[in-house]
């Protein structure tokens, strides 16, 4: 048993011209006496149980879940640089600058990744083989495609500067990666050890990104694990919690407390930074989904006064909670509707502003389900 009040990061390894820090190992029974977690952690406990008890009421929830998986994945590839909106994410490629298709194609791995982890932890727990697997899809045909996905890496990386000797950090030399990463998955997977899940993932992510195990995409990797890992553990029941939104508003602040744990020794400053995002995070994906079942039902509503069949307009409204970006012909083949009826239906959905044509074509036109997009 270890208190966090006097919990020890780790060490540095002299090699050659630099110094690799070597992170303690943290597979142990965590306790503490601060009063003001004990606070932040009941409050965050209470958000996610409220999301949580929300989200279950919501039918059909899966739809909308696939948008806010959209949206995570846009603001946690743009914590690491990428510069496509929501709205070009959801084109398709050939339709992007092609100055942005790589960023593109970031955050459209990311989608699958998160969707994969989620389906996987059905069958595996979340240990190194998920993560290498994760990792993996993370950094197919992007950037990173030639730095080992799916691989540990096998040289030294480093954060900030030109080389390891004027970096800001430099994680564990390769030959130590096993050894974190085998006490990281334990106490992942440790049940004997009565510690809240919320302390467990805060306590993984730092852990995760101080490892740094892959020559590129850790911090994605890392953002992914934290929903993934809450699943696992039953603390959420959905896939709707996505913590980047917060990271990337606050991302100076997210990377300093990383950073004071390894120097200070302030894991518990880590923790509450980690809990306070828990509680907001919790709190504006509540609003999210009270506000779309506000739109689900104005929807409804304004759809049975369209002089159009209502099990048609149905059919298009339903899609576009799933594919809030269409044209007529994805909308015709989609829903099974002929396209003479799809264009009735567009017509409609335009005047009534439930569409909003985008390109100002008057053929091969584009449409957003725009007040569906804003709300997230």
């Amino acid at each position: 048993m270890k208190k966090l009040e006097e919990y020890q990061s780790g060490s540095y390894l002299k090699v050659n011209d630099y110094k690799a820090f070597m992170p303690s190992k943290i597979n142990d029974e965590w306790v503490w006496n601060d009063s003001e977690l004990n606070k932040l952690l009941f409050e965050a406990s209470l958000q996610l149980g409220e999301l949580n008890g929300f989200a279950e009421q919501i039918p059909n929830i899966d739809i909308y879940i696939k948008m806010h998986v959209k949206v995570e994945a846009n603001k946690s590839s743009k914590i690491e640089g990428t510069r496509t909106t929501i709205d070009e994410d959801l084109l398709e490629k050939l339709d992007v600058n092609p100055e942005k298709r790589d960023d593109w194609q970031e955050v459209q791995n990311y989608v699958e990744a998160t969707n994969y982890g989620i389906e996987r932890i059905k069958e595996l727990p979340v240990c190194t083989r998920l993560i290498k697997e994760i990792h993996a899809i993370l950094l197919k045909d992007v950037r990173g495609e030639h730095k080992n996905p799916g691989e540990y890496r096998t040289s030294q990386n480093w954060i900030g500067g030109t080389r390891p000797d004027n970096a800001v950090y430099v994680p564990p030399i390769p030959s130590e990666i096993g050894n974190c990463l085998s006490d990281l998955e334990k106490f992942i997977n440790n049940d004997k050890i009565n510690v809240p899940e919320l302390i467990k993932i805060a306590m993984i992510h730092y852990q995760f990104e101080s490892i740094h195990p892959f020559l590129d995409g850790n911090g994605r990797t890392g953002r992914i694990l934290i929903p993934i890992y809450l699943l696992s553990k039953g603390i959420i029941n959905k896939p709707c919690f996505y913590i980047s939104d917060y990271i990337e508003k606050n991302k100076e602040a997210y990377y300093d407390f990383l950073s004071r744990v390894r120097t200070n020794n302030e894991m518990i400053s880590w923790i509450k930074f980690f809990l306070e995002a828990t509680i907001e995070t919790a709190k504006t994906a509540r609003i999210k989904f009270e506000n779309i079942i506000k739109l689900t039902n104005d929807m409804n509503n304004k759809i049975m006064e369209l002089p159009i069949k209502p099990e048609n307009s149905k059919k298009v409204i339903d899609l576009l909670y799933n594919e809030p970006r269409v044209n007529r012909n994805m909308i015709s083949e989609k829903t099974g509707i002929k396209l003479t009826t799809v264009d009735n239906i567009i017509k409609a959905f335009v005047n009534n502003g439930i569409l909003v044509e985008t390109t100002g074509f008057k053929r091969n036109q584009i449409y957003l389900f725009e007040k569906y997009i804003k709300l997230f």
